[in-house]
């Protein structure tokens, strides 16, 4: 499914003096470019983020401060490849420790030559806090698919409509090292693990970021993926994520299909924030 075969990212960055005190912030600015798994052609994206509570950039690591401190947020992304367009709203609320709920809607179209194809995602996860360290939930989502092909014979124009439908449900879990209130900083992970079931098809990922300093991480993201009827695919990418200062830093990994032997994903991030 195209959703599920597109990874993301870059973003622009620019370099201002470091901070010693709190720095607040409450915007991310996105765009930039990746290649894409299974395609040969790069990707291009712009993202923004808007948290509805101010964020403190200080001691904890700064790329994940927002949700240290439990931010509530509104996303929303676009990209383009060829002829296909994505756009994507998510929005994730905290509320404290009992319940975190995160939405999402997403819409991709492949306007091709003969075909058209419209794929709407509608999803939901809910989950919460087992202390200040672990996080679990679990989530649902609906997938409707459109897809119109065209043709001729004897000079008349033919549109066949087909469509399609389906649910995927998950399971997640994430582990970090630092609590809500980090008064120094010290080394850490954090990890994330996440499993997909749809009808075909399951998934299970891995993301593992390990914080040297509070603006410096490195890591490794595994993906798998088993189809009933194209069989398994995996790719492991490792990376790294360095921030100039609280409010830019540039993201880069690079990814191996384990199964050819090629590269597998590319990923160039970087993020701006105000």
């Amino acid at each position: 499914m195209l959703l599920r075969k597109t990874i993301a990212c870059l973003v622009a960055s620019t370099a201002m003096p470091v901070f010693a005190q709190s720095v607040p912030i409450q915007h991310e600015v996105s765009v930039g470019f990746s290649d894409v798994r299974d395609a040969d052609d790069h990707f291009i994206g712009v993202s923004y983020r808007y948290y509805f509570q101010t964020v403190n950039i200080n001691e904890q690591p700064w790329a994940i401060s927002p949700y240290l401190q439990r931010a509530d947020s509104v996303t929303v992304d676009y990209f383009g490849i060829d002829s296909i367009d994505s756009i994507n709203v998510r929005g994730a609320w905290f509320y404290s420790n009992d319940l975190v709920v995160r939405a999402r809607y997403g819409r991709v179209t492949d306007d091709g030559r003969n075909r058209d194809e419209t794929i709407q995602r509608f999803g939901v996860d809910v989950s919460t806090f087992a202390n200040d360290n672990w996080e679990y939930g679990a989530g649902v989502d609906f997938y409707d698919s459109e897809t119109s092909y065209y043709s001729a014979m004897n000079n008349a124009a033919i549109v066949d409509r087909y469509s399609d439908s389906e649910f995927s449900f998950n399971v997640f879990a994430r582990y970090t090292s630092f609590g809500t209130s980090t008064p120094s900083f010290s080394p850490g992970w954090d990890v994330k693990a996440k499993a997909t079931k749809f009808d075909d098809e399951y998934s299970l990922e891995l993301d593992a970021d390990y914080f040297i300093k509070r603006n410096w991480s490195v890591g490794m993201m595994a993906i798998h993926e088993s189809n009933d009827r194209f069989g398994s695919e995996n790719v492991i990418e490792l990376g790294t994520d360095y921030w100039f200062n609280p409010y830019s830093s540039i993201k880069f990994g690079l990814g191996l299909d384990t199964d050819e032997s090629r590269l597998g994903s590319v990923t160039l991030l970087g993020t701006f924030r105000f």
